[in-house]
């Protein structure tokens, strides 16, 4: 009978201890990366009749407004929507409302009311999330999001006096006569959205090109430092002179970025640019926005073009990216459905894999160390 030699089993457990941990280190780098191509529709669910925009919470429940009233999930990812009542002193059009945004800390709601019933009457309410009590702001607005708790960042659209990105100080004494800073000006267009990735550097799209010379969709970033100067004092931030240009696609709006940074931009223009959402890939966002050259929107390795409604060819869509459930809404903007695009191999994060594989590895060692002691015991005893 043929028994194996013991260094043979050594070498053995060698290679399954080296090749098995090999194997496992690898793994978070080839699943946890570049969720950027494996975004893929993985549900839909419906918001509720006449919905208006949305937004997501920082719980991860979603939120919507139906003309004056506000409705959320009862609990993030459930898709069953209930009322959270109706803004006090509220104004708005046919059409709805602007926008909603929650600030951090989940306490207060914001919403544009998109001119009122009158079309010119533009007005910001603030209101406690709890109560629902608040004030209007007489402020012009297209977007909005909270900077922080107080602070409100709104687009404001003038498409032939040039638009303008400015903050709204939600504390001001005199809500009849609040404070607001201008931190980007002369937007050669109407205002398109905007966003903050996560080093507080600032996204801002000309949403519809009018006196230009930038054209409609172009996407420009302005560093955090830049952003920061204007707050403390300095003049506003000039859209066409500054800024480093980084893509032009669709309208640009809105705009958002997912938790691996990859850029999503919205709306549409001409045709062939319009019917689907932009996804641009994070890497290249950062490349572009650190200075090297703007993103070819028609680098498929670079930019995809997300449409989940491919029976019309005029969907205008807008997202929402959901960091509490990781996953990324888009819808039409006049449409109830939400379709929701996952990752269906999402993994843990890449420092929970290596506590992962230290401990299987250790495992692992020792249950090689055992076996490899009781055939060396055999090859001794002829057993």
């Amino acid at each position: 009978m043929s028994v194996m030699k013991p260094g043979r089993v050594q070498r053995l457990g060698l290679g399954l201890s080296v090749g098995w941990m090999a194997g496992v280190l690898a793994v978070p780098a080839t699943l946890s990366a570049d969720v950027f191509h494996r975004y893929s529709v993985v549900e839909t669910f419906a918001l509720p009749a006449g919905a208006g925009p949305m937004t997501v919470m920082p719980d991860g429940r979603v939120m919507t407004i139906v003309n004056d009233e506000l409705f959320a999930e009862d609990a993030p990812g459930s898709r069953v929507f209930v009322t959270l009542g109706t803004l006090p002193g509220a104004d708005m059009p046919f059409f709805g409302a602007a926008f909603v945004a929650v600030s951090p800390d989940q306490t207060k709601v914001a919403v544009g009311n998109n001119g009122s019933s009158t079309y010119v009457d533009f007005s910001v309410g603030v209101f406690d999330l709890a109560t629902l009590s608040g004030d209007w702001f007489p402020v012009n607005h297209f977007l909005g999001t909270w900077l922080d708790n107080t602070r409100l960042v709104l687009a404001d659209s003038d498409f032939f006096g040039g638009s303008t990105v400015t903050v709204l100080d939600t504390t001001s004494p005199d809500p009849g006569n609040p404070i607001s800073t201008v931190i980007v000006q002369n937007i050669g267009g109407a205002s398109g959205g905007f966003a903050f990735d996560a080093g507080g550097n600032l996204f801002v799209a000309n949403g519809y090109s009018s006196f230009g010379p930038s054209g409609t969709g172009a996407i420009k970033v302005f560093t955090k430092a830049d952003v920061t100067a204007v707050l403390s004092g300095g003049l506003a931030l000039d859209f066409e002179a500054t800024g480093t240009l980084v893509l032009d696609i669709l309208s640009g709006t809105p705009l958002g970025f997912d938790d691996e940074g990859n850029l999503f931009a919205g709306g549409g223009a001409d045709p062939p640019d319009n019917g689907f959402l932009a996804l641009t890939y994070g890497p290249a966002v950062a490349e572009a926005a650190a200075g090297m050259e703007p993103i070819d929107p028609a680098d498929t390795l670079r930019v995809r073009r997300l449409d989940p409604d491919t029976a019309l060819a005029s969907n205008r869509y807008s997202a929402a990216f959901n960091p509490a459930q990781r996953e990324l809404y888009v819808r039409d903007i006049n449409q109830e459905t939400v379709y929701v695009y996952a990752d269906f191999n999402d993994v843990p994060t890449v420092s929970q894999w290596g506590l992962a594989s230290l401990a299987l590895l250790m495992t692992t060692a020792g249950t090689l160390l055992v076996r490899f002691r009781v055939m060396s015991s055999a090859v001794a005893t002829g057993r």
